[in-house]
């Protein structure tokens, strides 16, 4: 069983449509650790998030199931099933929203040697039964250049 820990650089981009059509694009650049436990994957990373603060952010990959989870002034475990719906409470300083979220895609792939990877969900959210929004998540990490 391997147990790997890397120093990684991350780039997340995610692109939300809502029912009018308006587009929002948000791309982020971190650094951060990927860290494997067998076919446990997990990417860990903090986000300094405008006027809230830093969040703690761990991406959970497993069989089945991508996990991503929030810890901070922002708390969310929103969890990604192909074709199921999933629910969750999303935590803000502004407010709680119940979190609906069906998954349509997702995809994970690994690296040569596991030093870098791609994940790639599609996936609809319902907060507190609003319209649903379209989200197409894109999170790509690679081992740091030494």
């Amino acid at each position: 069983m391997s147990n790997q820990v890397l120093n990684v650089d991350i780039s997340v981009d995610t692109e939300i449509k809502d029912p009018n059509g308006t587009e929002e694009v948000i791309s982020r650049q971190e650094k951060g650790s990927y860290i494997q436990r067998g076919s446990l994957h997990l990417i860990k990373y903090k986000e300094e998030m405008e006027e809230v603060g830093v969040v703690h952010t761990t991406v959970i990959i497993t069989g089945e199931k991508i996990t991503l989870k929030r810890e901070g002034p922002v708390k969310m475990h929103q969890v990604f099933r192909i074709g199921a719906n999933t629910e969750s409470i999303y935590r803000h300083p502004y407010g709680q929203f119940r979190m609906e979220t069906r998954t349509n895609r997702m995809e994970y792939y690994k690296g040569e040697g596991n030093r870098s990877g791609k994940i790639f969900i599609q996936y609809e959210v319902v907060l507190n039964e609003d319209e649903p929004r379209e989200h197409t998540l894109e999170m790509k990490f690679k081992e740091e250049d030494a």
